[in-house]
């Protein structure tokens, strides 16, 4: 009786994968220290066909705590593309020579086919086709610094008085048909301030044929298939 619970148990994990896994949707408006809790790939949240986890915050000198960074998610859609990703904002701001400074990555990639709650929303074909970041700097105090880096290895570097988007086309050197994962770093340093933080991903939306346009299409087939048959018939 003991074995067939667990083999039982043993059909169950390899149908449905770990029982411990925890992909649940995610919070639309939060604080950085809720994301924190999102620390893998099976304890992740999601946006429509988007996972994500991994978050990490770094505070230096004179930066706020998780729980002090504001965290929003972004998802808009377009006919041909769809952005995915989160914005930040804090006061990061500190006079003088000293640095006000943080680090801060989180992970992405297209929900994979293991992951039920989400993948009903991944259409054939679309994959990952750009990123890009964007920041604030405080108007009235000279910003420092801050570096954006991804996985593949794209760097950026965003400026006072050009606060981005960088790259301009969101092009950071992806293959085609990416679905990742990915992870993307901001780390800022420097005299000043930071307000926000915004880092985007881009989603290729795969075209599909409306249901009428499919509808007249199989009607349309079938009777060609039906003229060319009473042609072939004997008069």
């Amino acid at each position: 009786m003991k074995q067939c619970a667990l083999f039982a148990g043993m059909a169950i994990l390899l149908a449905f994968g770990s029982l411990s896994a925890s992909v649940i949707s995610c919070p639309t408006s939060t604080t950085f220290d809720v994301l924190e809790s999102f620390n893998s790939a099976s304890n992740a949240c999601f946006s429509q066909d988007k996972l994500f986890w991994g978050f990490n915050y770094v505070p230096g000198t004179g930066a706020p705590a998780a729980s002090q960074v504001t965290s929003d998610l972004i998802f808009q859609t377009s006919p041909a593309l769809d952005v995915h990703g989160w914005n930040f904002g804090a006061n990061w701001i500190q006079t003088g020579a000293s640095l006000a400074n943080f680090v801060l990555s989180f992970t992405t990639e297209v929900c994979p086919l293991s992951e039920s709650a989400c993948a009903a929303n991944v259409l054939p074909g679309e994959s990952i086709s750009g990123a890009d970041a964007t920041y604030a700097p405080v108007s009235v105090l000279p910003a420092g610094n801050e570096t954006v880096s991804w996985s593949n290895g794209a760097l950026v570097t965003l400026t006072d008085g050009s606060p981005g988007p960088l790259p301009s086309n969101g092009n950071i050197g992806l293959p085609p048909g990416f679905q990742g994962p990915i992870t993307v770093m901001a780390d800022f340093s420097g005299t000043g301030g930071v307000t926000q933080t915004s880092l985007r991903f881009f989603e290729t939306v795969v075209a599909t044929p409306e249901p009428s346009f499919l509808g007249f299409t199989v009607i349309a087939f079938v009777l060609i298939a039906i003229t060319r048959l009473r042609k072939k018939e004997p008069s």
